[in-house]
């Protein structure tokens, strides 16, 4: 549901909302961009709140709030009206009970077998780019836009509060270890790994000190101008160049789809080989796909354009699990919440940067091509930066555990105390 907000209903309502309502596309599109900007603002409280307290009352909250804006928004008339609704309302709900949430607690419960179940999870993201634009775009055009977000409303409703119950904060307040280990399974590598991971952990403060922390972030940045890019607007891209709706809405899926059938594969490669090579990878077809995007749409070739949707969608495959399991590799899960809430402003400031920069090209020029070919040049650059990235240098291990956050001293006296309950 957060992919489907987020990245892929934007162009299904785009035509329809600014005809009716006489809009621009970049007024359209604006009520998103401020939509990431309060989601990054909110992501800064919203990671050190996991860390304390879980995942559950956050989703509870935001998955509420989302329903009710979305009921709202079907209501929209005025231009104020959508801004106030989509720039802020929806988005606050859903940054508080969005993916930071879900990618931060998948990360706290798994350590050796992290790569597969962040993987896992994020085949979420590519079902919403299959389901959402092939399941909205006949009812927004047979019964209207105003329909199509009362049915967002009640999806929300029906598939996030529910799963918000099951969630818990890390397995050690269950007496528990990652990967499914009970407490008192004894020692092992698998303990040792999982220890190790807690207490080389980095605070918020020690990790922005590091080289490793701001490369990731220029580097995900600039294949993020691409990614929400073609979700949002791939659809009027396709249908300015000639191509029907419904097979834009297609085209659509074909991004989505190497996401359902790959990335669990992508975990599972990562939990082998070095992350930072398959992110090389993976940023690299997202950057040739576009550029081969604009190619085969000027040429008006459906085979080809499923072809580079399909390379751009393999790229995005690896995008997600790859981003999260870097950062949770990189700097440890103990205090992770804390510092993806600091990365997160930047990776939606890149993100909203996107959209917005294609949406004001199109005003200007009549069409997406020039800045498409840009960004997918930008997105060959952040493949060459990740080479640079190297592990950062802890502090000692357990640096930081009696401060920030509260820290509650080491992770085997925490398991003694809850033992010992």
């Amino acid at each position: 549901m957060g992919a489907g907000l987020v990245g892929y209903i934007p162009g299904v309502f785009l035509e329809p909302m600014t005809e009716e309502l006489g809009w621009t596309r970049t007024e359209f599109i604006a009520a998103f961009i401020g939509g990431q900007a309060v989601m990054a603002f909110s992501g800064l409280a919203v990671g050190g709140l996991i860390d304390r307290h879980g995942g559950r009352p956050l989703v509870l909250a935001g998955g509420a709030a989302t329903v009710i804006t979305l009921l709202l928004t079907a209501e929209v008339q005025e231009l104020w009206q959508w801004w106030l609704l989509r720039g802020l309302l929806q988005s606050a709900g859903i940054a508080v009970g969005g993916s930071l949430v879900v990618s931060v607690t998948l990360s706290k419960w798994f350590v050796t077998r992290r790569g597969r179940a962040i993987a896992i999870a994020a085949m979420g993201l590519s079902l919403a780019g299959v389901v959402v634009p092939n399941a909205l775009t006949p009812v927004v055009d047979a019964f209207g836009w105003r329909a199509g977000w009362r049915g967002l409303a009640l999806a929300t409703a029906l598939l996030v509060l529910p799963a918000a119950l099951a969630m818990r904060r890390r397995p050690e307040d269950r007496g528990l270890l990652p990967d499914g280990r009970a407490a008192d399974a004894g020692g092992g590598e698998q303990e040792r790994i999982a220890r190790a991971d807690f207490e080389r952990s980095l605070t918020r403060s020690q990790a922005i000190r590091t080289p490793a922390f701001w490369l990731l972030i220029v580097a995900f940045g600039l294949v993020g101008l691409n990614v929400l890019s073609l979700a949002t607007q791939g659809l009027p891209f396709l249908t300015d160049a000639g191509f029907p709706r419904t097979t834009a809405a297609l085209m659509l899926s074909l991004l989505a789809l190497p996401g359902l059938l790959t990335r669990p594969l992508w975990g599972l490669a990562a939990e082998r080989t070095s992350v930072r090579l398959l992110a090389t990878g993976a940023f690299s077809c997202v950057a040739v796909g576009m550029l081969a995007v604009v190619a085969s749409a000027r040429v008006g070739s459906t085979p080809l354009v499923a072809v580079s949707f399909l390379t751009v969608g393999l790229g995005m495959a690896g995008f997600a699990p790859l981003n999260e399991l870097l950062w949770a590799t990189l700097f440890g899960r103990r205090y992770l919440g804390a510092v993806r809430g600091v990365v997160m402003p930047f990776s939606l400031v890149f993100g909203a940067a996107g959209p917005l920069a294609l949406a004001l090209y199109h005003d200007v020029a009549g069409s997406y091509d020039g800045i498409l070919v840009v960004m997918g040049v930008l997105g060959l650059f952040a493949a060459a930066i990740m080479p640079f990235v190297r592990d950062p240098s802890p502090v000692h291990p357990g640096a930081g555990a009696s401060r920030a956050q509260g820290g509650r001293g080491s992770y085997r006296s925490g398991r003694r105390l809850r033992r010992g309950r």
